[in-house]
């Protein structure tokens, strides 16, 4: 089942960038091709080659998306640097199927779910627009407030996360690694051999990379990709354009009869979101944010708004990007061929 990184979501993928606009890599080859020659040219002339100067391309501000536009339709420059939200679901997947694996080898089980498709619930949670300028799905503001829909079903036992304190003590050492009860470092288990960070960090061992994350490489704590979608998400609050369309949903707001200045902090005045379930006041104070925010299109704007501050910080960090871009690409390709392996045997698959 090979992956592709032609078409990013089975609803289709749009650019998000005005035409003209500055996309990543988008003349970077020629930049980078020029100041290479200036380098050179300079270390001929005797001494050490003077450093080339950093050359950020000129950015067009995105277009505004209409009013109404869905978040589906929506994605950021940076998601180019990402897995889909369905590959990352994959991923974990298949860390788990290599997790259980690992211990079949060592006589242990472990709960593995049957494999995602695309249209498992937790693939929203990997989409980068979901819920970033709050909720914007006005059928789930009317039903559930703020409070996260619940699927029609509960999870199985496999798909339920693995409570450490539940497990034996064997296989929280062959899981981890780790002796449990004394902290250290486990290196076998019943004479056989056990790797550093045990099972859990067999996918690490299969796929190199890996360790990034089920969003792709660079999405680390530490890494370029976590730098731009955060940095982008904090500068865009305070921009003119995004502070001037948060008042006017203020404004909106008050006409409904809710006083709330921000409306990324807007669930935090409802007592209900404590509760399992949304109360009354939540539901009517959800269904006006969202409607607001259709009526002063803060989500076009913030987007359009955040898009150029991202694709700006594409064009600083390209050369950081680019090996973040092969090292995606060459983990598509091993996440497609992992996702075929039969993991019904115990042998690790080969890459």
């Amino acid at each position: 089942m090979p992956l592709s990184r032609s078409g990013r979501t089975a609803r289709g993928r749009t650019s998000g960038r005005a035409p003209g606009a500055v996309g990543p890599g988008t003349g970077l080859l020629a930049t980078f091709a020029a100041l290479a020659a200036l380098t050179t040219l300079s270390g001929c002339a005797g001494g050490p080659p003077a450093a080339a100067p950093i050359v950020v391309p000129p950015t067009t501000p995105v277009a505004t998306p209409s009013a109404g536009t869905g978040v589906d339709d929506l994605h950021l420059p940076i998601e180019q640097y990402m897995l889909t939200p369905y590959q990352s679901v994959q991923f974990e997947w298949v860390r788990k199927a290599a997790t259980g694996a690992c211990m079949k080898r060592y006589g242990l089980d472990y709960p593995v779910p049957a494999k995602p498709g695309p249209g498992d619930t937790a693939v929203r949670t990997y989409a980068p627009m979901n819920r970033r300028y709050g909720i914007t799905d006005p059928d789930a503001a009317a039903h559930w407030g703020y409070h996260v829909p619940l699927t029609a079903s509960a999870p199985t036992a496999a798909e339920q996360p693995v409570a450490l304190a539940a497990l034996p003590v064997a296989a929280r050492t062959v899981l981890l690694g780790v002796d449990p009860e004394h902290g250290t470092r486990a290196t076998s288990y019943q004479g056989k051999p056990l790797p550093e960070g045990g099972c859990f960090a067999e996918l690490d061992r299969i796929m190199p990379g890996a360790a990034g994350g089920p969003q792709g490489p660079g999405n680390g704590p530490q890494g370029t990709v976590t730098e731009i979608k955060s940095g982008s998400f904090t500068e865009s609050k305070s921009a003119p354009e995004v502070a001037a369309a948060t008042a006017a949903w203020t404004g909106c707001m008050k006409e409904h009869g809710f006083d709330l200045p921000d409306p990324l902090q807007a669930p935090a005045a409802v007592p209900s979101m404590k509760d399992p379930a949304p109360g009354q006041g939540e539901i009517a104070q959800a269904v006006a944010d969202v409607d607001c925010k259709r009526r002063t299109n803060l989500i076009g704007v913030w987007f359009a708004t955040e898009s150029t501050l991202q694709n700006a910080a594409i064009g600083r960090h390209a050369k950081d990007l680019a090996t973040v871009k092969a090292a995606l690409d060459s983990e598509v390709r091993s996440l497609g061929r992992l996702l075929d392996h039969d993991w019904s045997s115990a042998a690790p698959p080969a890459l």
